[in-house]
């Protein structure tokens, strides 16, 4: 923004005050077409935050779906492997099929962090912000848990290896490997329910409740 002075000193206090009230003006009128412009960049900024939020939830929620009827698949692989101890226990078996399928869901949060540089959600409702930060807090619970109950399953499927050496499978052995059935059937379990919780969260959010 340029200020020039007038051509001529003012002749009269009259026309001092209308040169300052030409001046005054301007840098009102600069001023407001400033503060528009921000306004616009900002509001601009918060919807292309929420345009990439609410894709990359979508699509979390698409991977996500995918996840109980595998987790469901692999709970009745470990009740088999459960039993298959118990027939271990007994004595060498003729034949038996052992097999767990591994199975993780990759939930990105690439949107939040942009918006988090950006400064987006400087210029979001707070009501809003906190939403997508409960949605992405229960998000990074979520794939921890899933972290943990990876190393359960790593657990029982060294075991799966070996199930043809009659050497590993002593009693103790086998009463390991049944604790650590059951510790990763309780994984299961847990990523059932708190998967079942993120996807309604999900809904929620995508719903714009």
């Amino acid at each position: 923004m340029e200020i020039h002075a007038p051509d001529h000193p003012p002749a009269s206090w009259t026309e001092t005050a209308k040169h300052l009230a030409i001046i005054t003006a301007g840098v009102l009128i600069a001023l407001t077409l400033e503060g528009i412009v921000s306004w616009a960049d900002h509001r601009l900024l918060v919807r292309e935050a929420v345009a990439n939020l609410t894709a990359e939830l979508r699509n979390n929620k698409k991977e996500l779906d995918q996840l109980f009827a595998v987790l469901e698949k692999q709970d009745a692989e470990l009740e088999h492997l459960d039993q298959l101890a118990d027939e271990l226990a007994k004595g060498p078996i003729i034949k038996g099929e052992a097999r767990l399928d591994l199975f993780g869901v990759e939930l990105k949060n690439a949107a939040v962090t942009t918006g988090q540089i950006t400064g987006a959600f400087g210029y979001m409702d707070y009501d809003r912000v906190r939403h997508y930060a409960d949605v992405y807090d229960f998000q990074a619970s979520f794939l921890r848990l899933q972290e943990r109950e990876g190393q359960h399953l790593a657990d029982v499927l060294g075991f799966v290896g070996h199930i043809d050496d009659s050497n590993r499978q002593s009693a103790e052995a086998l009463s390991r490997w049944k604790s650590q059935i059951d510790i990763a059937r309780t994984g299961v379990f847990l990523r059932q329910q708190l998967g079942r919780t993120l996807q309604h969260r999900y809904d929620e959010i995508l719903a714009g409740r």
